[in-house]
Parts: structure tokens; C-alpha cells; sequence
């Protein structure tokens, strides 16, 4: 809405439905889509004791929520996290990420790895880089064919300027970077923030 008002036009607030855990008490306990614990459990590796980000995503792209209407999902999960090969950190023990995300659809976020910051402090710090760096992902941010402070990072495309789409893949570095856009009151540099703003008129109205 802000961003429209700046660019001169008129976007309405988007909804945001915070439903935490969830169970549908009608639904048959283990059945598809009966709670948020059947997409820990679709998507869980017993191998690794860790959650497969693209399968977690993929049972968000099949559910029958988003086929009636389309929507953006954002899940935290306590489990650790993995996604494909090029995205992965090389850690003690199996590889790991911090989010994993499908552009226009959904991102899934971990805080297992954040449990190593004992500040209280230091984890919000972090994690809300990471909330906000995960959903710049689903908004396609960087923009696609952007080619200015830009660069490929873990398999996936990331600004270089101060800015939360800068890739932060461990957590220290999510921390560090958090800590300076924090004290700087930094979220989106202006590139991203043109990004997005495209994004939010080539999705909300069409050519007509």
C-alpha cells in the first residue's frame, strides 16, 4: 500500500492470516491437510532427522487452499531444514538451510540452527532478517533479469548492496547482517524496493 502511494496509484493492504497450529477437527486425524503437524510429517526425513523444503512446498502447492484461491504461505518450523544441493550449507553433520522458498508460492523457515544464539536479542535480530530475507524470495526479489548489484549465491540470484536480499545462508552471518541493517533501519535497498514494487503491479492488475 505504501509503496503504491509512493509510485502515485492505489493498492489495497494485502490480508495477512497469522493461524499458527493448526487442526481441522472434522478431518480424519493423519489424513491429508488434517493439521500443520501432516506437513512436518510429508516432508520429514527420518535419514537426516531433517525437513525437505521442496517437498514441504510441494504439499503447500497441491493444497486445496491454494487451488481456490492463490496465496502466499510462510511456515516456521523447529525441525532443521534442507533444500536442493546448490542451496545447502556444508555444516557439521548433513547439510543444511536456514529457508527454503518457491518464488510466488511459499517459503518455510527454520529455527532449529537460530537456538545457537542465546541472546534473546541476537535470535529476534536474526530471525526476523530471515523472515524478511525468505519472503523477498517468494516476492522474486532480486528481480528476475535485473543485472546491477546483483550475484549468484547458493544457487540463487542475490542483491550486494545493504539490504535484507543479501544471502545470508548461516547464522552468523544472518545475525551480522541483521545487526547492521537493525542499527541502520535498513530493509530493502532502493533497487529491491523498485523490484518489488514491479512484482506488486505485474500481480495485482492485469494488462487491462
Amino acid at each position: 500500500m505504501v509503496l503504491g502511494q509512493h509510485a502515485g496509484f492505489s493498492l489495497s493492504r494485502g490480508a495477512i492470516r497469522p493461524f499458527g497450529t493448526w487442526v481441522i477437527p472434522s478431518v480424519k486425524e493423519g489424513a491429508p491437510y488434517w493439521s500443520t503437524l501432516w506437513y512436518v510429517q510429508t516432508s520429514y526425513e527420518p535419514s537426516t532427522g531433517q525437513i525437505s523444503g521442496p517437498r514441504f512446498i510441494d504439499a503447500v502447492r497441491a493444497e486445496p487452499w491454494q487451488r481456490a484461491g492463490p496465496h502466499y504461505d510462510v511456515a516456521i518450523v523447529h525441525t532443521d531444514l534442507t533444500d536442493r544441493s546448490e542451496r545447502t550449507v556444508q555444516g557439521a553433520g548433513a547439510p543444511y538451510v536456514l529457508a527454503a522458498w518457491e518464488p510466488n508460492l511459499a517459503a518455510v523457515l527454520s529455527v532449529y540452527r537460530m537456538q545457537e544464539l542465546v541472546d534473546a536479542r541476537s535470535r529476534r535480530i536474526a530471525l526476523r532478517r530471515l523472515a524478511l530475507h525468505a519472503f523477498g524470495r517468494v516476492l522474486e526479489l532480486p528481480g528476475p533479469g535485473r543485472t546491477e548489484a546483483v550475484e549468484m549465491r547458493h544457487g540463487a540470484p542475490a542483491c550486494t548492496n545493504r539490504c535484507v536480499m543479501r544471502t545470508a545462508a548461516d547464522v552468523a552471518t544472518s545475525l551480522d547482517f541483521g545487526r547492521e541493517e537493525f542499527e541502520t533501519r535498513t530493509l530493502f535497498c532502493a533497487a529491491c524496493t523498485s523490484d518489488l514494487l514491479n512484482h506488486i503491479v505485474a500481480t495485482h492488475f492485469s494488462r487491462n
